[in-house]
């Protein structure tokens, strides 16, 4: 379970949400958005960028 978990987080920062659902075999769109993680490289790298003390 926690490798497909972690596959579908993966996979989620590439493909579009639909393409997750259709890849994944969910019905409702709410069973893959549970996946959609925050990315905190990313949030890191903006903090970096708009930071006003930086």
């Amino acid at each position: 379970m926690q490798i497909r978990m972690s596959m579908l987080s993966y996979l989620q920062k590439a493909v579009p949400l639909r393409t997750l659902q259709y890849q994944a075999g969910h019905k409702h769109i709410s069973s893959t958005e549970r996946y959609n993680t925050t990315n905190t490289e990313e949030l890191y790298k903006q903090l970096e960028l708009f930071h006003p003390l930086r």
